[in-house]
C-alpha cells in the first residue's frame, strides 16, 4: 500500500466471518492472504492478537487517536486482516474517524450482521466502507459499495475502479473515491 499508509489488522477468524471461499484453499493453502504466506509467521500471529487485545481497551481509541495526530497519518487502512467483531468496536472507530478528519480511511468487511452499526461509520465524511464480495457471497446487501475479486459474479456497474495492487502508482483512489472495487486474488 505504500509508505503513506498505516494498517491496522486484526486475527482472521476470530474476528472476521469467513466464507468457504476464505478457507477452501488454493494450491493447497487458503484463499485469504491473511490465513497464508507472511500472516503465518509467529511474530505476526503474537502481533495480531496483541492488537486485538489492545482493540478491547477502554483507552483504544484515545491511544489511536493520539498516535494519528501527533505523526499525522494521511490514509488509515483499518483491517486488511481480521474484521469488526462487535458493536462496541465499531463504536471505538466512529469515535477515531471523527477525530481525525484529515486522515482518510478505508476498510471492507463481510459482518452483515453488525449493518446498522458499521452504517454509521460509513457516514462519517472521511471513511469509505465497502462490503467484501467472493465466489461464495457476490450479491452486495448492506447498502455500501463493494469490493470485489475479479472471480466473483458481482454486479457489473459502471462505478468500478479496477485495482492493480499498487496504492501509490493509482494514487489512492480507493480512499478518495467511493465507488466498488474489483481486484485479482493476491
Amino acid at each position: 500500500m505504500g509508505k503513506k499508509v498505516w494498517i491496522f489488522n486484526l486475527p482472521p477468524k476470530k474476528t472476521c466471518t469467513p466464507t468457504k471461499w476464505c478457507l477452501k484453499g488454493k494450491n493447497g493453502k487458503p484463499v485469504c492472504y491473511a490465513l497464508r504466506n507472511n500472516y503465518l509467521l509467529s511474530n505476526v500471529l503474537v502481533s495480531l492478537e496483541e492488537r486485538y487485545k489492545t482493540s478491547k481497551r477502554k483507552d483504544f481509541s484515545e491511544r489511536v487517536v493520539c498516535e494519528i495526530q501527533k505523526s499525522y497519518c494521511q490514509y488509515f487502512r483499518i483491517h486488511s486482516s481480521g474484521d469488526f467483531y462487535n458493536k462496541e468496536y465499531i463504536d471505538k472507530w466512529i469515535n477515531i474517524v471523527k477525530q481525525c478528519p484529515n486522515t482518510k480511511f478505508r476498510t471492507t468487511t463481510r459482518r452483515r450482521d453488525l449493518k446498522k452499526n458499521i452504517s454509521r461509520l460509513a457516514e462519517l465524511k472521511n471513511i469509505i466502507v465497502r462490503e467484501s464480495l467472493d465466489t461464495d457471497i457476490c450479491i452486495p446487501i448492506m447498502g455500501l459499495k463493494f469490493a470485489a475479486i475479479s472471480d466473483c459474479n458481482y454486479p457489473r456497474k459502471k462505478d468500478i475502479i479496477r485495482c492493480k495492487n499498487n496504492c501509490e502508482k493509482c494514487n489512492y483512489r480507493c480512499w478518495l473515491e467511493n465507488r466498488n472495487v474489483v481486484q485479482d486474488e493476491h
